[in-house]
């Protein structure tokens, strides 16, 4: 008997639902994506989505602002991405960097107020654990999958 589970915090469909507004929109092309470990599959179990680490390279910023042309985002995915450039809507998360927010078919967001409060990191670190920690948890046992 297989399960099907999701690892993180939450499906894409309740991603849009949490994220229904972004800080940033952008054209990037992913240059570095790593899985986050998978803990809790015991026995038969399909994955179908968990956190991923994904550094950007911004090639140009079309909504908000960023600190820097090169960022590291959490998304939740199935797989690695594909390589090309594309638009990603970046939401602030508590962990002091950004979340992917997908925008469902037919589906418009709006850019987030000034006094948003900022999202919670699709992935959170336990206790004495940094995102830093966790992602090279995953390098280590994933390894990085380039853009």
């Amino acid at each position: 008997m297989f399960a099907a589970i999701l690892i993180g915090l939450a499906a894409p469909s309740a991603v849009l639902a949490q994220s229904d507004c972004y800080d940033a929109k952008v054209r990037a092309t992913p240059v570095d994506q790593v899985p986050s470990e998978i803990e809790d599959c015991v026995g038969d179990c399909i994955i179908i989505s968990w956190p991923w680490f994904v550094d950007l390279q911004v090639k140009r910023v079309l909504e908000g602002r960023l600190p820097a042309k090169r960022i590291r985002v959490l998304t939740v995915q199935h797989t690695y991405r594909v390589s090309r450039a594309g638009t990603w809507l970046l939401r602030m998360n508590t962990a002091g960097g950004y979340n992917v927010v997908w925008q469902g078919e037919g589906a418009s967001l709006a850019r987030c107020s000034a006094d948003s409060a900022p999202a919670k990191p699709y992935i959170r670190p336990g206790d004495g654990k940094t995102i830093d920690d966790l992602r090279e948890a995953g390098i280590r046992l994933y390894g990085h999958h380039g853009g």
